[in-house]
């Protein structure tokens, strides 16, 4: 019998090859498609899969739905489950400041305009599940673009399966997973196994020892393969003569290109006009100038504040460090749970451990770059809440991060590179998100009162041993994949399509073939 198939914002490459392999195979029929505008994704998939409806992710994120979805929409359908509501309740705080990411100014998207949002998502998405009926949901990645989001929530309570793929410490290795606040328990039984042999890195994938040696070097070669681009993006997106010609051009582009022209007061920006509903919200070329020199105005002051705040740090007195995530991104929101809030992590550390040990916080240097919207995921009254606290210190940015991890007791984020940077040079790590390194013994995941309080003998108790970080590289590498999940990821990662279709679709039928196992 066919499976019934929700692609959720998968690109053309390689997701159209992966769905028909799937369909050819296993019988997985794709329904509902959400894809990009820029991938020639809905041309591939009307072509291809032809009964399937083509979602296009920019008119998902204003909460715009197909004509079908739409018209039972206006007939009054999809009424909100109140049981759903209650169920969805502690991860609310999620949904409204995941919604950081659609105000085009802070202040462009009140709390009651945010709370419309989420309760229509709800009627559209109760309307789509009813309409197409998907036995399965396939995500390129985490959901974490507020309308995934709801949808991931609602098939969750519908018992759903809703399958997504995680980053890990290299851009071309994945695994798949079924839950976005933990990775599971499927690589525990071969973790403890492997503990018990002697383990020796040229024994790992080349990718993994790779990795790992590369995190030996010092801290320029050892700087995350994203950190080059980023600071790339953030010369050219910070000068304004070199801004203008591209909000030009594609504004010529919008008012003379039929084919670019689709959708196009949709496909402009995705963000809130404050004058305007979020469906309707379009922009000017004036209000789109506005809004940039606006923003990059108050990054530039946020960056000022913090600096100002920052202390004068002693590395030989004993302190845990913090490294605060970019915001507003998937890393936190959705993949922190309530320690969206980081200062929450803070308050953590500092309950739960002496009062003569300090906290050293180090901003992330993405939050001010004139490309990333960081103006919407952080406000100055953040840093002088955390200085309220006699232990916290904000660390300069001119400090090396692998020297203050250095001379830390410990190390910690909420689901960051950082902390396996700090797991290879042999430093306990606390985290309070789901990542791929929280079942490794060198890690404290905290999810609550309960694992908090265990932060202090799990410090003091902690001793590296090389044999059990290797024993855990073996385990996840056996669970995970070499394959380009996301946009853009092909380019940085040294795997064929075909290799990459063949893996990918290997391990999601693995993957579902489990939870079908657990379901029976």
């Amino acid at each position: 019998m066919a499976k019934r198939v929700l692609y959720n914002t998968c690109a053309a490459d390689p997701w159209v090859k992966v769905a028909k392999k799937l369909k050819e195979e296993q019988d997985f029929e794709p329904v509902y498609w959400i894809g990009y505008d820029n991938d020639n994704s809905e041309a591939l998939v009307s072509q291809i899969f032809p009964e399937a409806t083509y979602h296009p992710w920019l008119d998902a994120w204003k909460g715009i739905f197909p004509e079908e979805i739409e018209k039972s929409f206006m007939e009054g359908n999809g009424c909100i489950d109140i049981d759903f509501l209650r169920a969805a309740a502690p991860y609310e705080v999620q949904i409204y400041k995941m919604m950081d990411r659609i105000e085009s100014l802070p202040g462009s998207f009140s709390f009651t305009e945010r709370q419309r949002h989420y309760f229509r998502l709800i009627k559209y998405w109760t309307i789509c599940l009813d309409l197409y009926k998907p036995d399965l949901v396939i995500s390129a990645i985490m959901p974490h673009r507020i309308y995934d989001y709801v949808l991931y929530m609602i098939c969750k309570f519908k018992k759903i399966p809703f399958i997504l793929f995680q980053y890990s410490f290299a851009p071309g290795r994945t695994f798949a997973a079924d839950d976005i606040f933990s990775i599971g328990d499927f690589l525990d039984k071969d973790y403890i196994e492997q503990k018990k042999v002697e383990n020796h890195i040229d024994d790992l994938p080349l990718d993994v020892s790779m990795e790992y040696r590369r995190l030996h070097a010092n801290y320029s070669e050892a700087k995350p393969y994203y950190m080059a681009p980023f600071n790339e993006m953030d010369v050219k997106w910070s000068s304004w003569h070199r801004i203008l010609p591209v909000v030009a051009k594609n504004k010529l582009k919008h008012l003379f290109d039929k084919d670019y022209r689709y959708h196009s007061k949709y496909k402009a920006m995705h963000y809130k006009n404050e004058k305007q509903t979020l469906e309707e919200s379009c922009f000017s070329l004036f209000e789109k100038y506005k809004i940039k020199k606006t923003s990059l105005a108050i990054q530039k002051q946020l960056k000022k504040e913090y600096d100002h705040l920052t202390d004068s740090i002693d590395l030989n007195v004993p302190y845990i460090v913090f490294f605060p995530h970019y915001q507003p991104e998937a890393t936190t929101s959705p993949g922190g749970d309530i320690f969206v809030n980081q200062q929450l992590c803070v308050e953590s550390l500092l309950k739960n451990t002496p009062e003569d040990v300090l906290v050293y916080v180090k901003e992330h240097p993405h939050q001010y770059m004139g490309h990333t919207e960081g103006f919407r995921g952080r406000t100055a009254q953040f840093y002088r809440d955390l200085k309220e606290n006699k232990r916290v210190r904000l660390v300069p940015f001119e400090l090396n991060s692998f020297e203050l991890m250095k001379n830390a007791k410990a190390v910690s984020t909420v689901t960051g590179t950082v902390g396996w940077e700090a797991i290879v040079q042999g430093k306990p790590v606390i985290i309070f998100g789901a990542i791929w390194y929280e079942r490794y013994s060198g890690a404290l995941r905290i999810t609550d009162q309960e694992s908090a309080s265990r932060i202090e003998e799990f410090i003091e108790n902690f001793k590296y041993e090389e044999n059990d970080l290797l024993a855990y590289l073996f385990a996840f590498a056996k669970h995970s994949i070499r394959a380009y999940h996301y946009l853009g990821f092909e380019k940085l990662c040294d795997v064929s399509e075909d290799e990459c279709v063949n893996n990918i679709v290997d391990h999601l039928l693995l993957k579902y073939n489990g939870i079908s196992d657990l379901k029976k």
